[in-house]
């Protein structure tokens, strides 16, 4: 009887287990969420001595890849502006060919959908 019992278990877990994975592969490394694949908006200059200007904004709500390329690819989109994305900190480097007012910068992450706050000295500090 207890083999029966142990049998029964092991098939549960084992379709449990099945179903997860299928929903992960559908759905990217968020499981289920159904974002397709977004391209990259390349920067043809990647040299960063051609940005004078830098600044680091704390971006919240990127939780994948896909995210942090939605973040790049609003910023990137700027004529003059090349970002990074560091998602393990949920941070954006943004360098700029010329300055580029903060708060145009702060607009365009939040018609991405994402919430910014600026990098400080002490931490961040929420816009």
């Amino acid at each position: 009887m207890s083999t029966i019992i142990i049998g029964l278990f092991l098939f549960a877990m084992t379709v449990c287990a099945l179903r997860l994975s299928a929903l992960r592969l559908a759905g990217g490394c968020c499981g289920g969420s159904g974002q397709p694949y977004i391209p990259k908006v390349k920067v043809r200059d990647r040299n960063r001595f051609h940005y004078p200007y830098h600044t680091s904004l704390k971006v919240s709500g990127m939780s994948s890849g896909n995210s942090a390329v939605c973040v790049e690819n609003a910023l990137n989109s700027m004529e003059g502006v090349w970002a990074k994305v560091n998602l393990l900190n949920e941070k954006v480097s943004i360098y700029m060919k010329q300055e580029v007012n903060e708060a145009a910068l702060r607009i365009v992450l939040k018609d991405a959908g994402y919430a910014v706050s600026r990098e400080t000295e002490y931490g961040a500090a929420e816009l």
